[in-house]
C-alpha cells in the first residue's frame, strides 16, 4: 500500500495484517481523488473507519490542510500514528479511538466543520446506512461538503436524505464509491 500521488507520491504506508480491515485499493483510491480533484487542497478532512489511515494520509500528501482520524480498532490506530509520524504529519492530523457515533458527538461539540469527508465502514453491517443519516443531522458538515462511502454494492444507501444529495456512484468490482454533497441546509444542530 503507497501513496498515489502529492508530496509524499510512492512512500509506502505500515498496513495493519488483521482480516478485520478491508484495504482501499489504489484504483478506488484514484477515481476518488480524480473525482474530488483541487477540493482536496487547502481542505479539512474526516476519515470515518480510517483503517491504517490511507484514504486521510492520501488527502495531506495532496494538500488537505488538516485530517481527522476515526477508527475504533486499537491495533489500527497504532498504524494510524506509525504512518502519520514516517510521513511527519503529526502536527496536521489527530487521530480518535472511538466508534464513529461517539465521534461526531465529540466533533460536534468541538464545533469544527469538514469539507471532504470519507465513510469507509465494514461491508453488508448497515453501518454506510447508519452513517449518512448520522452525518446529515450532525453539525460537523461544511457548506457543500463532499461525503464519499466506499460500500458494498449490495448495502443499499438512504434514498432521502435532508442536507445530502447524491450526485455521483462508481462501481468497482463488488464495491461502489458513492458521492454526496451537502446542499447547504441547515443541519439540525444549527
Amino acid at each position: 500500500m503507497r501513496i498515489i500521488a502529492g508530496e509524499f507520491r510512492s512512500r509506502r504506508l505500515v498496513f495493519p495484517r488483521s482480516k478485520k480491515t478491508r484495504p482501499m485499493t489504489d484504483r478506488a483510491k484514484e477515481t476518488i481523488f480524480n473525482i474530488l480533484g483541487d477540493t482536496v487542497s487547502g481542505a479539512r478532512v474526516l476519515d470515518l473507519f480510517a483503517g491504517s489511515g490511507s484514504m486521510g494520509l492520501e488527502a495531506l500528501s495532496r494538500g488537505a490542510t488538516e485530517v481527522v482520524f476515526v477508527e475504533s480498532g486499537v491495533w489500527a490506530h497504532k498504524t494510524i500514528r506509525q504512518n502519520l509520524e514516517a510521513l511527519g504529519l503529526e502536527k496536521r492530523a489527530s487521530v480518535l479511538t472511538n466508534n464513529f457515533f461517539r465521534s461526531v458527538v465529540a466533533l460536534e461539540k468541538k464545533g469544527g466543520k469538514f469539507s471532504i469527508i470519507f465513510l469507509d465502514p465494514p461491508y453488508n453491517q448497515g453501518l454506510a446506512r447508519k452513517g449518512l443519516i448520522r452525518l446529515d443531522h450532525s453539525g460537523i458538515l461544511a457548506p457543500f461538503a463532499k461525503i464519499i462511502v466506499h460500500h458494498s454494492r449490495q448495502e443499499k444507501l438512504p434514498e432521502s436524505l435532508r442536507n445530502l444529495e447524491s450526485y455521483r456512484e462508481k462501481r468497482i468490482g463488488q464495491a461502489c464509491l458513492s458521492f454526496l454533497s451537502c446542499t447547504g441546509a441547515k443541519t439540525a444542530k444549527e
